[in-house]
Formats: C-alpha cells, sequence, structure tokens
C-alpha cells in the first residue's frame, strides 16, 4: 500500500506486528519513492505523528473532474504496469507465483541476444545462484551477468554485491553497468577508502559504507584490506543471514587453485572471502587450466555443497558440472544461427610476416644461444637450486631478445651492473627476484622495475661463472655495439640501433593496411601488443618519428605518480573507439588484454613479442574478436626460418589458435614446451611433436569434464518469443516508452517536451532546464565534460538507431549522440514515479484516472466500460471478482468509456481520439 508519513511518501514493503503491555504496534518497512533520501526506513507505525494510508481502491470522481486525454490515461496505465515489473507483475492473471517473467532485458540499455537469456533463466532456477559463465571470449559474459544481477535486484532477492575484476578493468565494470543497466557501483581502493575516511572518520570502513562495489581482486589479497573486509562482515551470532548476498569474480581463472602445492595469495583470499556470500556467479573464457583438481577446487569455491576439490571426478559430480556451467563458442552459435547472416565475425588464420634480419641481428642471436648453451652446461651437474638459477637467468635474458634488441640491451646493461658487484649473487637471492617477478601486479611501471632488478640479480650470480663465460659475455657485448648500442651511455629506450627487422616489418604492415598513398585511411585502425614496458616506450617513440604523434597512442597498467591512471586509460580507449579521432596506431602491453573492448573501429592485431603463455595470446585477440565487431579479424606474428626460437613461437601461435577454445586447459603443456625448447634447449621438431600429443590427450579429458552430460539448455528462440509475448501483454515498445516519457515531462508544462529530430527514431530533449527535470537531465543524459555542462544527446526509445550493418553482420553500437531509453534509466524512473503520483488522490497533481473513446463495441452492446485494476493482495475472492470484471458490460448510449483505478494488468488501447461530450460525461457519472 502507499503510504505518507514524516511529509514523504513511500510504499509499504513490510508490516511486522508486535504485542505488548500497551497492546499490538506495528514494524513498517517503507521503501520512499520520492527520490529522497534515506531510500527507506524502518519505523514504529503507532508512533507516527500525521501518519495515513492513500486509499488503494478509490474511484474517480467524474463528477468533478473532466476526462483525461487518452495519450495521458494511457501513459498512467502504463506506469502502473511498468512498476509493477520490479518484482511480481503477472500479465496474463494466472497468479504471480506461477508465473514470474523476466524483467531485466527491459531493464537495459542493451540489445540482448537470444543465446545471452541462457545463464539468466538457469541462474532464476536456482535457489542460491551459484554459475561459472565461461562462454568464449567476447560473446558478453558482462551483459550476461549484468542481466542475472539486474533481475535479482528487480526481484528484490539481493541487496549487497561486490564485483572483484583485475585492476584495470574496474572503473570499465562500474562504467558498463551504470551505461547498460543504470546501475550504480563504488570503487573502492586505497585512494577510495583515503577520501571515505577524510569524510566520515578514520574508523570508517568501505565494506560496510558501501553497498555496491567494484574492487581489484589484487587490492582485497593485501592482508589488511582484506582483514578490513572480514571485519566488516561480522553478523549477530546464530543469524541465518550471510552479510552479503552476490559475488561476480571476473577472469576467475586468475584465482584458480594450485593443482599442487599451496594455493596462490588471490586463491587464498578468494576462499576466505566467498563463505559470506549468499549467490555467486563466476566468469572466465578459460575456466580449465587441465588440472582437474585445479578445476574442482574452482567449483568448490563455487558451490561447496556440489563439489569438493579432487584429483578424479565421479560420473555424478560430472552431471552437476552441467548445472552450474554454461559454455558456449562462437563458432557454435554461428552454426546454430537460423539466418542467412552469422552473428559473429570470422577470425582469420594468423598471418605470420616473414623477417629480414641483418647481419648484425643475426650475430646477437647466435652470441646470445652460445652464451644460453654455456650457463645450460655450466649448471647441468649443480644443485636443483643452482639449476633453478641457471634456467631463470636464461628466461629473463631471452624473453627480452625476443621482444626486441632494445629490451634485450636493457637488460644486459642491468646485468652489467650486476658483474660489477663486489660479491656475486646467493641462489636464494635468485629465487626470491624470479619469486618478486613472477607475482602479478596490474602496474607495468613496477613490473619493469622488477624486471630490472630481476637482470642485475641475474649479473651478479653470473659474475661467479664469469671466467668461463667470458667469451660468451664478450661476443654479447661486440654484437650489441655492432648493432649501436652504447651500454654506458643514456638508456638504450631511447637509442636507435642501426637495424630492427621486426621494426621494419611494423613499419611495412603499416604502409599496406592502415595507408593509401601516403595518407592514413580513415576506417582502419592497428593494435600492436607487447610484454614490456620498454619494448612500448621504444615503439612509442620511433613510430612518432615515423608518423604524427597524434596518430600514435600508448595503453599500459597503471600505477604510481607517473603512470597512467585510470581517467588516461579511459581517455585512450575512448579515442581509440573513436571513429572520428585522429589515433590510428594503439601500442599497448599486456595490462590492456584483459575484458577491454577496442573493437568498434580496429580488425588487426600484431604481437610484436609472443607471450609464453598462450592464454594471454588469445587474451590480446580477443580485444578485437568480441561481441560487436563487424569485420573478419586478422592477427598477425613474425617468423624467421633462420632464428629456430622465432620458428618454434610461430607453431605455438598456430596451434594456440587451432584450440583456443581449450587455451586453459593446456596452458601448462604449452609453459613445459616453451620451457623445455627455449630454456633447456632441446630438439625443436622433438619439442613441436611431443607438445601436439600432449594437447589432443588433455582436450579430451578437458572435453570430458566439462561437457559430459550437460544440463538441457533452454530453447533460446522460444524465450526470445515470450519476451516479445511479454512486451505486447504490458503494451512495451519504443512509441509506449516515448509517449509516456512525453506525458510525464509535459504535466508541469505542457506538451510537446520531445520532438523528432533529423534522424529517424532519435528524439531531442527541447527544454533541458525543465523544472523537476533538470537535475536528472544533468546527471543522467548530459555528457560528461571538464568544466560546466556538456552537450544534452538524443534519446531513443528502439535499439535500431545503434543497430550499423557492417558487411554481413549487424552490430549494436553505443554513440555519444543519442541514448538508448529502459525502464531502469533514470529518465524513465522519473517518469514513472511521476505518473504513480499522480494516480492517488491528495498526491498534488493526480490525474483524473478516466478518458473516454470512440470505437467499436462488441455486438450486442451500446458500449463498453474497461476497469483497469490493481492486485494488491491474493485472497479468496480474487477469482470472483476476476470473473466479474471480465464479465462486465454496461450498456451505454454512445462512445466507449475506459475508466482507471490505481494499477492494471489489462491492456490498453492507444490510438483512439478521446469524446469528450456531455451525453459520455453523464453515463460515466451515472454508472460510478
Amino acid at each position: 500500500m502507499i503510504a505518507t508519513v514524516r511529509n514523504r511518501r513511500g510504499i509499504v514493503a513490510s508490516v511486522d506486528p508486535f504485542d505488548g503491555d500497551t497492546g499490538r504496534i506495528h514494524l513498517v518497512h517503507i521503501e520512499y519513492n520520492d527520490h529522497g533520501t534515506p531510500t527507506d526506513e524502518r519505523l514504529l507505525w503507532e508512533l507516527e505523528p500525521r501518519a495515513s494510508l492513500e486509499e488503494p481502491n478509490a474511484l474517480p470522481n467524474v463528477a468533478a473532474t473532466d476526462a483525461m486525454p487518452a495519450e495521458d490515461f494511457d501513459a498512467l496505465l502504463r506506469a502502473a504496469r511498468w512498476t509493477a515489473l520490479s518484482p511480481y507483475l503477472d500479465p496474463d492473471g494466472d497468479g504471480p507465483l506461477s508465473r514470474q517473467p523476466v524483467a531485466s532485458p527491459f531493464h537495459g540499455g542493451v540489445c540482448v541476444e537470444d543465446y545471452q537469456l541462457v545463464p539468466l533463466l538457469k541462474a532464476l532456477r536456482m535457489p542460491r545462484v551459484s554459475l561459472l559463465l565461461a562462454d568464449d571470449v567476447g560473446l558478453g559474459k558482462t551483459i550476461e551477468a549484468g542481466l542475472i544481477l539486474q533481475e535479482l535486484l528487480l526481484r528484490r532477492r539481493i541487496q549487497r554485491v561486490l564485483i572483484l575484476t583485475p585492476a584495470s578493468l574496474r572503473l570499465q565494470w562500474r562504467d558498463e553497468l551504470r551505461e547498460k543497466f543504470s546501475l550504480s557501483f563504488d570503487v573502492v581502493d586505497r585512494r577510495e577508502t583515503d577520501l571515505l575516511r577524510r569524510r566520515l572518520g578514520m574508523d570508517a570502513n568501505p565494506w560496510r559504507s558501501f553497498s555496491r562495489i567494484v574492487a581489484s581482486y589484487h587490492y582485497l589479497r593485501q592482508p589488511d584490506v582484506r582483514e578490513q573486509f572480514l571485519s566488516a562482515c561480522r553478523t549477530p551470532e546464530g543469524s541465518p543471514h550471510l552479510p552479503w548476498d552476490l559475488l561476480i569474480v571476473d577472469e576467475c581463472h586468475n584465482l584458480m587453485p594450485s593443482p599442487y602445492g599451496e594455493d596462490s595469495e588471490l586463491c587464498r583470499m578468494l576462499a576466505a572471502v566467498a563463505p559470506r556470500f549468499e549467490h555467486k556467479l563466476f566468469l572466465s573464457a578459460t575456466p580449465h587450466n587441465g588440472h582437474t583438481r585445479s578445476f574442482t577446487g574452482l567449483l568448490e569455491l563455487l558451490d561447496p555443497v556440489r563439489f569438493s576439490r579432487t584429483n578424479e571426478l565421479s560420473p555424478l559430480a560430472r552431471r552437476r558440472i552441467g548445472e552450474v556451467f554454461v559454455r558456449r563458442l562462437k563458432r557454435d552459435i554461428n552454426a546454430a544461427t537460423q539466418i542467412d547472416q552469422p552473428r559473429f565475425c570470422t577470425r582469420r588464420p594468423p598471418v605470420a610476416l616473414e623477417l629480414k634480419a641483418h647481419p648484425v641481428e643475426a650475430d646477437l642471436s647466435q652470441a646470445f644461444d652460445a652464451f644460453r648453451t654455456a650457463v645450460r652446461s655450466l649448471i647441468a651437474s649443480g644443485t636443483r637450486q643452482r639449476r633453478r638459477a641457471g634456467a631463470f637467468a636464461v628466461e629473463i635474458l631471452g624473453k627480452r631478445l625476443l621482444s626486441c634488441p632494445t629490451a634485450f640491451a636493457e637488460s644486459w646493461r642491468r646485468a652489467r651492473q650486476g658483474f660489477a658487484e663486489a660479491q656475486a649473487a646467493s641462489e636464494s637471492e635468485m629465487a626470491a627476484a624470479e619469486r618478486s617477478l613472477r607475482q602479478e601486479t596490474g602496474d607495468d611501471r613496477e613490473a619493469e622495475q622488477r624486471e630490472a632488478t630481476a637482470a642485475t640479480v641475474t649479473g651478479a650470480w653470473l659474475k661467479q661463472m664469469a671466467g668461463a663465460l667470458s667469451g660468451e659475455i664478450q661476443r654479447i657485448q661486440r654484437a650489441l655495439a655492432d648493432l649501436g648500442f652504447d651500454l654506458d651511455g643514456a638508456a638504450t629506450v631511447d637509442q636507435t640501433p642501426l637495424t630492427d627487422a621486426r621494426f621494419d616489418a611494423l613499419t611495412d604492415l603499416i604502409e599496406r593496411l592502415l595507408l593509401t598513398q601516403g595518407e592514413f585511411r580513415a576506417d582502419e585502425r592497428l593494435i600492436v601488443f607487447t610484454e614490456y614496458k620498454t619494448t612500448l616506450d621504444y615503439l612509442y617513440r620511433r613510430l612518432s618519428e615515423c608518423y604524427a604523434e597524434a596518430r600514435i597512442l600508448t595503453l599500459f597498467g597503471a600505477g604510481g605518480p607517473e603512470g597512467m591512471d585510470e581517467s588516461d586509460r579511459e581517455n585512450v580507449k575512448a579515442a581509440f573507439n573513436d571513429p572520428a579521432a585522429d589515433v590510428r596506431i594503439l601500442v599497448a602491453t599486456d595490462a590492456a588484454s584483459e575484458g577491454l573492448n577496442l573493437q568498434r573501429t580496429a580488425r588487426y592485431l600484431l604481437h610484436f613479442d609472443c607471450p609464453w603463455n598462450p592464454s594471454r595470446l588469445e587474451q590480446r585477440n580477443g580485444r578485437l574478436d568480441r561481441y560487436g565487431q563487424a569485420r573478419d579479424v586478422t592477427i598477425h606474428h613474425f617468423v624467421a626460418d633462420q632464428d629456430p626460437d622465432i620458428r618454434f613461437l610461430d607453431h605455438v601461435i598456430r596451434k594456440a589458435d587451432e584450440i583456443r577454445e581449450d587455451l586453459g586447459a593446456v596452458n601448462e603443456i604449452f609453459d613445459r614446451a616453451v620451457h623445455r625448447r627455449l630454456i633447456e634447449g632441446a630438439d625443436a621438431d622433438t619439442v613441436v611433436a611431443d607438445l601436439d600429443r600432449s594437447v589432443a590427450a588433455t582436450r579430451r579429458a578437458t572435453a570430458l569434464a566439462t561437457n559430459a552430460n550437460p544440463s538441457t539448455e533452454i530453447d533460446e528462440v522460444r524465450q526470445a518469443a515470450a519476451l516479445t509475448t511479454m512486451a505486447d501483454e504490458i503494451d512495451l515498445d519504443a512509441n509506449a516508452l516515448s509517449d509516456t516519457l512525453e506525458a510525464a515531462m509535459a504535466i508541469p508544462t505542457g506538451r510537446p517536451q520531445l520532438e523528432v529530430g533529423e534522424e529517424r527514431g532519435v528524439y531531442r530533449i527541447k527544454n533541458p532546464g525543465l523544472s523537476g527535470w533538470n537535475d536528472i537531465i544533468d546527471e543522467a543524459v548530459r555528457l560528461p565534460v571538464v568544466n560546466g555542462l556538456g552537450p544534452v544527446p538524443g534519446v531513443a526509445f528502439d535499439p535500431a538507431p545503434f543497430i550499423e550493418q557492417i558487411g554481413q553482420l549487424s552490430v549494436f553500437s553505443p554513440r555519444r549522440d543519442a541514448l538508448l531509453m529502459h525502464l531502469a534509466h533514470p529518465m524513465m524512473k522519473r517518469a514513472l514515479a511521476v505518473l504513480s503520483r499522480c494516480r492517488y488522490a491528495s498526491a498534488g497533481a493526480e490525474m483524473s484516472r478516466w478518458t473516454v473513446r470512440r470505437g467499436n463495441v462488441p455486438w450486442g452492446a451500446d458500449a463498453l466500460v474497461l476497469l483497469s485494476i490493481e492486485e494488491l493482495a491474493v485472497n479468496e475472492l480474487r477469482e470472483t471478482f476476476h470473473r466479474w470484471v471480465r464479465t462486465m458490460a454496461l450498456p451505454v448510449r454512445s462512445s466507449c468509456l475506459d475508466a482507471a483505478l490505481p494499477h492494471t494488468d489489462a491492456r490498453s488501447r492507444r490510438g483512439a481520439q478521446p469524446v469528450l461530450d456531455e451525453q459520455a460525461r453523464d453515463h460515466a457519472r451515472d454508472i460510478f
């Protein structure tokens, strides 16, 4: 019911009676609908002065009011219907518990694909949601998670939500939930915690102060932060409620339990916080790392009732996997599409760019190969710790050489500083440097510093072998000098080698793909990925010398006072995705390879170096090969027949492309193969053959684990049709949305408030400063600018203006000059609230709630009275009442007359002109 209390109006959500010495009193939970604060309160009804309940079934006073214009009457009815979508509208009258329709697709500014409904419907069948969304890279796992999140909020099953992501994706998650679903989340990190404590005091706890949070799992991993979180999770002893409702973990493979030995800090953090949540959603395109123990351990964190960590899956466990696991591939969805055009673009086979290395570059590669062979020989008979230290020394230098000569020269310069140390480093110091380097960080500058430290320690450790390696060391230094590097001069990143075959191949690719007659094409972009910040800086400098600096952008991990902060990264993403921007080339590190959407303008990608973990390759490729990409994607990499290491990596890249849907399961196999070839120096052909056999065997085992006995999927086409039927039942379409917003905005000053723009389907807000609406327009519609007020984009009520037909694909592309309205958008929520308040007497601006139309009537009747009613409860009189309403046809001479009570479950008719004649009004007065 509607209550007025403390000079505010709200909905009575619950009433709890308590009997005491003074009689019965009631604890009433009020949810306010006036956009004030607090949004809800619990209060003792009998102690509230001037508290009152609104009559939910007051009839229209036709004697004292005029009939409403038909379009306003329709808007009033729609506001009643649409607000009833949260949570229990049952339009067909079969009962609110027998059919609870899905509503979240109507509360999002997205074009929902039918396959994205499957996880949502699967989640709604679960009393406690536990889902592992493992769809292919780029299928829209964020949208699927957003639909589930929105639906649970609409059904009031959840309130407190925590989203854990990689550090680089915090703002993207926050912004996408706000833009796509109008859900506000707070980002919690060190900076936000400090700001909160300045406002509220040093004891303020962000995990207690905010109810919807996005945070980095690297941040929550820190012991003091984790303890702060757990302290905010304390509940009264014996409480049946968990402190949090929903946990969403993006890229959850990063937190997977170890197959042997001690789990990572991230995994231990997740194990500590996950039991505090009622519902859980884990997201990853690579959920299986090839180890059953790791996979089942991840499932145990997701749902400890169904699963436990084990080395072998039982038949029962395999059946249960289908209950919590959702996995689809782009090619499977394309194959299942019943229309001529595919849903997704095609990724072409990887293209190898032949390197034409200058003899001095070949000399450097051969010099390092001789150095690597000598180190292996010297450590072969040593202790396990010594062999591991030697392998690490070879790895840290070898990977940099495979990136570019400049990156290797910088590491070698650092190693020379280690040679000059007074005392040689020990194996334990090498182990410490390795642990530091392996520890994940989202800050590329910090990673680069760790690389530099590790190279220096490596040089100090190699000092003890200096005599045995003197010839090999001198040969490397001569080769670097021949390339033009002065290791005693300026930083090598600022030096240009005399020759660089990789950079030459890059510029040839740019000339071929991006330029026409020396001018950059407007419709093409190129992303260049590298593992190292040194390589990124080198490429940016040289590309800026070759082309206009405005054509080149960089994207790397944030951190530090001189690092790229989150706003810088967002500006780079926005510019690269803007077809009108000058940028044509983006040079990025792997910090930009998880979750970022870069597919709007680019279809070409180059791996300037090859990460030894093939899942990173796929994460990079997934920036372009994803939902919303309209053109076929082409991936490039380097190959050199005269360099066996690069030739081996060419096979790795091609193999990874063949089995990209199972990369998570074969990562370790690739790691072993790369280590055998590039660290131990095993024969390349032998390693390749063993790699192919192991990959085939592991893929069979993984398929058995993830596809065994899957649950029956819901008919996607049937569910999409059900959504269409639902929209018809509640009169929800583009015209209805625009008419309803127009009616609400016109209440204070009259029509029109929206006018059709130059583009069909896009409307312009005539008066952005409209009283009562200017605040919501400034906050939720205007484009953000640094100072002052930004422009007001157009508004659309149908996805059609956002659909681009590019080639064979129809792509939904967000636009800066237009917003897609939906039921959860603040503008529509304000409209529904305004119209809902007008249904009640004493609301101040109430509408008369009745109208008259001319039109056809049933045969044998002169007129029809249509009552739209609201069910506030279900009781034994319900069916009798419905039968009476459905069969009532009153004889009225003249027109068809409609009269509305506060809510509705009957469909209105739009389009007829109102008849406001005295005869119809007299008949209406007689009836009521």
